[in-house]
């Protein structure tokens, strides 16, 4: 005897990014720890960025500002991004602390991560 009402009419609806949105972005594991079994096979190194906003961009840099690689984002439904740990020449990246900065809407969130060997 149970009913419900649904309104879908906000359904697909986009509402305005706000620097508060970013706060929540995160990087799992971190630190990385190149040797550990985190939920990945032998040899495929997956670094999680997570809570992203539907499209971004993802620059990441060693600690001293040198350029590692870009990764573009665009999902309308999860908001999580992986990277394989290889530098924009396809090579396995160094230990070290590693900055990482998510541009979207003219909006921008930096944050860090530690890859350990």
């Amino acid at each position: 005897g149970d009913s419900w009402i649904v309104d879908l009419s906000a359904w697909g609806r986009s509402t305005p990014l706000v620097s508060s949105d970013l706060v929540n972005i995160s990087v799992v594991p971190n630190p990385y720890i190149v040797e550990s079994d985190y939920g990945e096979q032998y040899g495929q190194h997956k670094l999680h960025f997570t809570r992203l906003p539907n499209e971004c961009t993802i620059k990441i840099y060693t600690i001293s500002g040198e350029f590692v690689r870009t990764i573009e984002y665009s999902s309308s439904y999860r908001g999580d991004a992986f990277w394989n740990l290889k530098n924009s020449r396809g090579d396995i990246v160094s230990p070290g602390l590693y900055i990482y900065v998510v541009e979207a809407s003219n909006l921008k969130h930096v944050g860090k991560f530690a890859v350990v060997r």
